[in-house]
């Protein structure tokens, strides 16, 4: 079965890893900048990173045999607020490739000062560049997800950026009936920390009304040797009764069409 992952960091993960992700159906993948930096890190590290996405992580991409896309933006962690302004005011020239088909991650983690800043402006950014945002939300077991991720919503909304361009990522079980309320698109991430496969399975199978706002990706999967978590979850949807014909809709043509992406 085909898919697109809409959230892979391609840069964390080896070459050989990808080959199998590709074998195993994935015709594209999203590629976000990280919401966070281990350590500190400075504006040059961010424009290098960006470049990296559209020059090696593209070319790697096609040798592979995937189409890789990105989404750029400035973590909220590990780069103070200097480095920040630097970057946004680098940011359009990134904006203007054809390979960058959203702003993220963006949003908000903890809920502090300088997060929410930044946050404003990349919404302002995004709408002035007409691109859709990739939101990081606080994952499903972090304590403060139940406060922080309204106030997302509640930001989106001052700002007058259209909620229905964004996809909350990140989904918990216990935040799905918010995130569904907002109207906008909601990313069920299978990775090690998150939802698991046969979660997020059930999701989609028991909400046919949810269907045409989910996107399954990944983000890292299971780390290790186990990177296939869409994979997983379209075995899990299969294995559960699902048609292949929804299977592919919120696998692979719900992203494709969110992200308008320029794939068959």
């Amino acid at each position: 079965m085909r898919f697109i992952d809409a959230h892979l960091h391609t840069d964390m993960i080896e070459d050989v890893q990808l080959q199998k992700l590709v074998m195993m159906g994935m015709e594209a993948a999203v590629i976000p900048s990280p919401h966070m930096f281990v350590g500190t890190h400075d504006a040059d590290t961010v424009l290098l990173l960006w470049e990296r996405f559209l020059t090696m992580e593209a070319t790697t991409a096609k040798t592979l045999g995937y189409e890789a896309f990105t989404s750029i933006s400035v973590p909220f962690f590990g780069v103070n607020r200097a480095d920040a302004e630097k970057c946004l005011e680098r940011m359009p020239e990134f904006l203007a490739n054809d390979r960058v088909v959203a702003m993220g991650e963006i949003g908000l983690d903890c809920g502090t000062e300088f997060e929410e800043w930044l946050f404003r402006e990349h919404l302002r950014l995004a709408k002035e560049h007409d691109l859709p945002v990739i939101l990081h939300t606080p994952i499903r077991l972090a304590p403060q997800g139940q406060t922080v991720t309204p106030r997302v919503f509640e930001i989106i909304k001052e700002e007058g950026y259209p909620v229905e361009r964004c996809v909350f990522d990140h989904a918990g079980e216990e935040t799905m009936e918010f995130r569904m309320s907002t109207g906008g698109m909601v990313g069920l991430s299978i990775c090690w920390d998150k939802m698991p496969p046969e979660a997020a399975a059930h999701i989609v199978i028991d909400h046919p009304e949810w269907r045409d706002r989910l996107m399954i990706n990944s983000e890292l999967g299971g780390m290790g040797n186990d990177y296939f978590m869409v994979p997983r979850v379209q075995l899990a949807m299969k294995l559960f009764g699902l048609d292949k014909e929804t299977i592919d809709q919120v696998c692979f043509q719900t992203p494709r069409d969110f992200f308008a992406l320029p794939v068959a």
